[in-house]
């Protein structure tokens, strides 16, 4: 049996024996925002190897069928009519976003129990003033992946609708290249099966095979990142009735989801204080 993805295809054990009951699962994450703006999301999908190179055949299907055909989806390229989308191809909004809305009604008939996508998001202004005040925050890169890529793991080994074999199942993560959360996450990842080969004692970081940089623009799962977490961020700093903000509560009705946005409310809640400071709430 070979892997079925592009991906798949690529990576370090593909060949699996007939009589070995593999279930590999691929991770794709992308993000939206920067740590020097107001809000930051790292978003991602999941799915096992053989869904996911269906998904690379039927969503090339859509670029190419699509008028003006695209080689691409990157909703900041959409939203501004830039680079691959640009008006001198032919590209408008309306034409534009509708190749996006083809990729989400796509996305919403796949298998709700095998394919899942989840989002961390975090508020950074929110983040600046509690720290502030003495709020003890890990840092948003280490927030998001706690509960996006390490996300992933959990809804592997307690939801996915297999039997998970935790001796030889595996999981692989692939980051769009220069994402910050792939090197932090993989640092933990280093970290955390070093301590599990120390003590004896095994760990869900012991599923993760592999966590790889990838070119967004060559693979579609990347892609399919890209536009949930363009989305949540959209909503979050565009005004109302903008083209695009009403596409991530669209994706939460239509797709399975695990998500946590960390807003001033829910971080007063979660974290306690430091330091008690007169007229704090």
């Amino acid at each position: 049996m070979t892997a079925t993805s592009q991906i798949g295809r690529c990576c370090a054990r593909v060949k699996i024996g007939k009589d070995e009951l593999l279930i590999a699962l691929r991770a794709y994450l992308d993000s939206s925002g920067k740590l020097e703006n107001d809000y930051i999301t790292l978003a991602a999908f999941a799915a096992s190897d053989e869904m996911w190179g269906k998904f690379e055949t039927d969503w090339k299907a859509i670029l190419d069928d699509h008028s003006p055909k695209a080689k691409y989806v990157h909703m900041r390229e959409i939203a501004h009519q830039i680079k691959g989308f640009d008006r001198k191809l032919g590209w408008t909004d309306e034409n534009a976003f509708g190749l996006a809305n083809k990729c989400l009604v796509y996305m919403s008939h796949l298998d709700k129990k095998r394919f899942r996508m989840f989002y961390c998001a975090v508020d950074l202004k929110a983040w600046h003033k509690l720290r502030a005040e003495t709020y003890p925050l890990p840092n948003p890169i280490d927030m998001c992946n706690e509960f996006c890529s390490r996300g992933v793991l959990l809804w592997y080994i307690s939801k996915y609708p297999e039997v998970v074999n935790l001796q030889t199942d595996t999981v692989k993560y692939f980051f769009d290249k220069g994402e910050p959360f792939k090197q932090a996450f993989e640092d933990e990842w280093n970290r955390e099966t070093k301590r599990s080969e120390d003590r004896g004692v095994w760990s869900v970081f012991n599923l993760i095979e592999q966590i790889t940089p990838v070119e967004m623009r060559k693979v579609p799962g990347v892609q399919a990142a890209d536009i949930l977490a363009w989305a949540v961020n959209r909503e979050q700093t565009s005004a109302a009735g903008k083209k695009g903000t009403m596409m991530r509560h669209i994706m939460m009705q239509v797709i399975p989801a695990s998500s946590v946005v960390w807003d001033e409310a829910k971080i007063r809640k979660h974290y306690k204080p430091l330091l008690w400071l007169p007229g704090r709430r």
